[in-house]
């Protein structure tokens, strides 16, 4: 009996010891392939404690104060054709740093790196990257390494950016002849907050909504351009609590103007409403990433520092 046990324990330790080789492999394998593409090039390559590997290709400017990023990429599977499976951003990509708003997480970090105006590389192992994600229609398998490269367009503080939200919305203003009298003859555009806009389209009947009441409404959000990119029809009435923060603060702010049965534009630049959102790169498995809950689901919609329209009109106040 003895003996059966010892055989046992004996047993149980060699597969341990072969479950630790069989990872210890991988992350060697992983290494190998990274130390090997970095043998091709010439660069200097850093490495954080966390895995992240990094080298410049251009380097210059000082950045200006702030946070908010504008940036182009490419960015592939390590060890794949670059020229033919790589994906560039088709538009300068807003992003903020250090705020929990960019997958893969990876990147960043990765933008700590950088000054305005520079350009630079970087390998993601695949617990920075995408993990055990695959997105087959773009060639990403699950555990990919990926290479990807950035190029620091501007920064910018958060201020700079609210200023030229505050211009955009002045020119919509201008351009969608809102303070035209004969087509909109209720009341000019009125200021509300930080640059948010109220523009009365049809008038109401009774209170406004308070802190504490339930509160019915129909409405369509666009974007400046005319974009549609959320609504509640009359068929699909939206209800919400005033005063529980269950809505962004533009939207309450807005409704909290407008009396029963009216209808009024509420217009808000994006720190009254999705401020950062959220960035994925590549830019097309965003929607996939949405429903693998990684980011919020208005991040599939809304980009980063969009001022937003809201058409509305409450109907019902309880």
């Amino acid at each position: 009996m003895k003996n059966f046990l010892s055989l046992v324990i004996v047993l149980l330790l060699l597969l341990f010891t072969s479950c630790k080789d069989d990872e210890v492999d991988v992350v060697a394998e992983e290494e190998a392939r990274i130390e090997a593409h970095f043998d091709t090039l010439d660069v200097d390559v850093s490495r954080a404690e966390s895995g992240l590997y990094a080298y410049p290709i251009t380097q210059g400017g000082v950045p200006k104060a702030g946070f908010v990023l504008s940036i182009s990429y490419k960015i592939w599977v390590l060890g794949a054709d670059s020229a033919t499976t790589s994906i560039r951003s088709l538009d300068t990509v807003v992003v903020k740093k250090n705020a929990n708003a960019i997958y893969p997480i990876g990147i960043d970090e990765a933008l700590s790196y950088m000054k305005e105006g520079e350009k630079w590389g970087f390998v993601l192992p695949s617990y920075l990257a995408f993990g055990n994600h695959s997105f087959p229609h773009v060639l990403i398998p699950a555990e990919a390494t990926m290479a990807i490269e950035i190029e620091l367009l501007e920064v910018r503080s958060e201020t700079d950016v609210l200023d030229a939200e505050v211009k955009a919305i002045a020119a919509y203003i201008e351009d969608n002849q809102l303070r035209d009298t004969v087509n909109y003859p209720l009341n000019q555009p009125e200021m509300l907050t930080n640059g948010m806009v109220y523009k009365r389209l049809k008038a109401g009947t009774g209170a406004t909504p308070q802190s504490g009441q339930f509160v019915s409404v129909t409405y369509e959000g666009r974007f400046l351009d005319g974009t549609v990119f959320d609504r509640a029809p009359n068929a699909d009435v939206f209800e919400f609590y005033m005063g529980t923060g269950s809505v962004i603060p533009g939207f309450e702010i807005g409704v909290e103007r407008i009396q029963l049965q009216e209808k009024a534009l509420i217009i808000m630049p994006s720190y009254l409403g999705y401020r950062e959102s959220a960035v994925v790169i590549p830019h097309n498995i965003t929607s996939e990433v949405a429903d693998l809950e990684i980011i919020p689901s208005y991040a599939s919609k809304v980009p980063p520092y969009t001022p937003l329209v809201f058409e509305i009109e409450v109907i019902g106040i309880n």
